[in-house]
């Protein structure tokens, strides 16, 4: 009989033991956030989609990261060439308003470069999570010179 009950104990203590593991298991994957997901509200003033060499690009957008901002990186190149541009977000000092931070809205003045040449470009904003895990908005910009932009008064007076 002292035997039966000893093999009761270590099978019961057998099957905690299994059920800890897996019970760790699924905690681990309940842990793991999901991927940040980013909205762009607006590309350029009033959402025009254009930039102008020599002047600031205004863009605007949603975050949301489970797993915490760690860097926001605005890539902008050109369609059909080899014009590029990165802008970095990951100091923590100086971007606190989003490095660390599960949700927020993302709003910068982007200076473009003056030899910035017309033309068609891609718009990427990449946001990667303390876990490693990234998450990407694109869209698309024209570059066009002052003159040719008739819809843009560049009141710059928006309430943003």
């Amino acid at each position: 009989m002292k035997k039966n009950i000893i093999n009761a104990a270590l099978m019961l203590l057998s099957f905690a033991t299994l059920l800890s593991f897996t019970a760790c298991h699924d905690e681990d994957e309940a842990e793991k956030a999901k991927a940040p997901v980013i909205q762009l509200t607006e590309v350029g003033h009033d959402n025009e989609k254009h930039a102008h060499p020599g002047d600031d690009l205004h863009l605007e957008g949603d975050i949301i990261a489970e797993g915490l901002i760690k860097s926001i990186l605005v890539e902008i190149h050109q369609e059909d060439g080899d014009y590029e541009m990165e802008f970095k977000y990951d100091d923590a000092k100086q971007y606190s308003k989003y490095i660390g931070v599960r949700n927020c809205e993302f709003h910068e003045h982007i200076d473009i470069p003056e030899d910035a040449p017309l033309g068609e470009y891609h718009l990427h904003v990449i946001v990667t999570d303390q876990q490693g895990q990234t998450g990407s908005a694109k869209s698309e910009l024209t570059m066009v010179a002052e003159d040719d932009d008739d819809d843009d008064d560049h009141d710059h007076n928006h309430n943003h």
